[in-house]
């Protein structure tokens, strides 16, 4: 399947790509550098084109210079002259023109007026303008002139030379005109297509050209105009390299000498052409080079991937065969030598998890093993089983080992199921810590939940243990809520991640005290006062073994265990107890007794109050009784 994000797409699309960029590259660089090397080669031309035009219009100036000196000094048409009859002056122009092949000729006198001209001219046409001309005769050494000139509206090369007997007495002027004859002998001299142009109200008008369509050169030129500077000007769709030339000397008329670049670049269009073969073969050749390098590579790491991934969801078994001795082949014995680590350390870590409990396994391997611990907020359970020892008796070691299991995998549950760790066996009696090694903010709540499922879990299993004839199982569980320390305990060697401190004795004292207030269930103040969401039933204010000061004891109860207002009359007839009203609080505890008479809570106060009353106690006594027991 062709996916981008595959190593195998992304390797053959950036050898493929880096191919297809250098080669790119290079075909642009060799069509600019050959299309710079016709354009300059085509602008040598058009600049020799120039030179020729230019000599050419030299070379036509002067074989018109000496035809008209020639004139100047012939007798005969001094003779003409000097006769004054115009027929003659103007049979003696033609004659000659005819005789040096020019276009016009015409003789001017020294007062700038016309005496003949062979021009044919209509008579509405406007005077022929000669001041330029006679002006730049008057201004040269010779008294001699060349200039182009428009007259009748078509452009002509003039030049002037004075009429001499012997001293100045008229101008001969001889003209050649620069039309279609004109430009195309030029073409046949440069191969170039020559233009001529005039500049007539800010636009061109075409006076002559070898161009098919004259007329685009034209509207072409009126968006550039760059006089003695080459440029390329497209027409017609096809790109012309073009020149400039001034003809007149005021700019007016120019030529325009023009190349098509096409055809400088005609020779390179071979080269262009292995240039893109050459590419498609080695787009071809990296195509599919690429693809394969991609795949030897992309194969093995398909491996390593599934491989991975079996080791993700657990498998360790699956080595990675990759019969190779690069880099790859490298990574398959690493990644066969770490699978094998992993598998090791998760053989340790479900041999430590069966052992201790899976949150302090994960505790003790998450962190550098070393002696010492922290200070923190700990709600610790106590849980034993009442009559063990009278049980132990009754049961063959392997049938109580087998019901101890069972009774502890139950509880187990229940206590993982409420967050809470296995701290440890003892015998049959479970330490269990809710806030450590992880604390979740209500673990003293849910501390009171486990111990209230603990009960509904052990009604449960006496029900089965009575259908198999085995003897059901009573507990009793203890609370407390305060600060431990928590931590690793023991040797260098041997370590043991548990908590110690006054907040574990503490629970342990109070679980101690369930068989003597005959309650399944008590907690101490503190874990009280931390899980304040449950109904609780004050027992008594105590001091237990190991305590200086006396600590308020509990009993969770749920809803419906009491009757109506049972709960209330206790806590009303404890209130009397602890204000020495002893005949108040047995009234109202022979009332709850006899609703209640399996209860041993309210006959253990009634006894407490009959001896009261035969001895009172102390003026300083403040309710407190003091177990010395565990």
């Amino acid at each position: 399947m062709f996916r981008f994000h595959s190593f195998r797409t992304r390797l053959t699309v950036f050898f493929v790509g880096l191919l297809l960029a250098v080669q790119g590259a290079a075909f642009v660089i060799v069509d600019l550098a050959n299309s710079h090397y016709a354009r300059q080669q085509i602008n040598a031309e058009l600049e020799v084109d120039a030179r020729v035009f230019g000599r050419l219009l030299a070379g036509r100036t002067a074989e018109m210079i000496q035809a008209a000196r020639l004139l100047s000094g012939d007798f005969g048409f001094k003779t003409a002259y000097a006769s004054g009859d115009q027929g003659t002056l103007l049979s003696a122009l033609q004659n000659h023109r005819s005789r040096i092949k020019a276009d016009t000729m015409v003789l001017l006198s020294l007062d700038e007026e016309v005496t003949a001209s062979t021009l044919e001219r209509r008579a509405e046409a406007a005077p022929m303008d000669f001041s330029a001309i006679l002006e730049a005769a008057d201004d040269s050494d010779e008294g001699e002139a060349a200039l182009v000139m428009m007259l009748d509206g078509r452009p002509y090369l003039m030049v002037l030379v004075p009429l001499l007997a012997p001293l100045p007495v008229a101008w001969i002027g001889i003209g050649f005109v620069l039309d279609e004859q004109f430009v195309s002998s030029l073409k046949e001299l440069t191969l170039a297509h020559v233009s001529l142009l005039r500049r007539v109200d800010k636009a061109w008008r075409i006076e002559a050209s070898t161009l098919r369509e004259p007329d685009t050169l034209a509207a072409a030129l009126a968006r550039v105009t760059r006089p003695r500077q080459s440029f390329v000007l497209e027409m017609a769709g096809q790109d012309n390299v073009t020149l400039m030339q001034p003809v007149a000397a005021d700019g007016v008329l120019q030529a325009v000498l023009q190349r098509p670049l096409a055809a400088a670049l005609a020779p390179y269009q071979r080269l262009r052409l292995a240039l893109l073969l050459l590419t498609a073969v080695a787009f071809v050749a990296s195509l599919f080079g690429a693809s394969a390098i991609a795949r030897s590579v992309n194969r093995p790491v398909q491996q390593l991937v599934a491989a991975t991934r079996r080791v993700q969801k657990g498998d360790y078994g699956g080595a990675v065969a990759v019969d190779r001795v690069d880099e790859i082949g490298e990574l398959a014995t690493a990644f066969n030598h770490m699978t094998q680590g992993l598998a090791e350390r998760d053989q340790v870590r479900d041999l430590l998890g069966k052992v201790v409990d899976p949150a302090v396994a994960e505790e003790l391997l998450s962190k550098d093993l070393k002696l010492g611990g922290e200070e923190r907020e700990v709600s610790v359970l106590f849980a034993d089983i009442r009559g063990f020892t009278a049980l132990s008796e009754r049961q063959h070691p392997s049938d109580l080992l087998d019901l101890l299991n069972r009774y502890l995998s139950c509880m187990t549950e229940v206590i993982e199921g409420e967050g809470g760790v296995i701290d440890k066996y003892i015998g049959d009696a479970i330490m269990a810590l809710f806030g450590a090694p992880l604390a979740h903010g209500d673990d003293a709540q849910r501390a009171v939940r486990a111990a209230l499922a603990m009960g509904h879990e052990l009604v449960r299993l006496n029900r089965e243990l009575t259908a198999q004839g085995l003897p059901a199982i009573a507990t009793g569980i203890g609370i407390n809520t305060g600060l431990v320390v928590a931590g690793n305990m023991g040797s260098t060697h041997r370590l043991n991640y548990s908590v110690i401190g006054d907040g574990v004795n503490l629970a342990s004292r109070i679980e101690g005290l369930t068989r003597f207030y005959g309650v399944p269930l008590i907690i101490s103040e503190s874990a009280a006062a931390a899980a304040p969401e449950f109904i609780y039933r004050e027992l008594d204010r105590v001091r237990v073994k190991g305590k200086l000061e006396p600590v308020r004891i509990f009993e969770p109860l749920e809803a419906g265990i009491l009757g109506d207002g049972e709960l209330e009359s206790y806590h009303e007839a404890l209130a009397h107890y602890r204000a020495r009203e002893w005949r108040q609080a047995d009234d109202i505890l022979a009332g709850l007794a006899a609703a209640a008479p399996a209860s041993p809570l309210y006959a253990l106060y009634r006894q407490r109050i009959a001896n009261f009353l035969i001895t009172p106690p102390a003026d300083d006594w403040d309710a407190t009784v003091v177990h010395s027991e565990k």
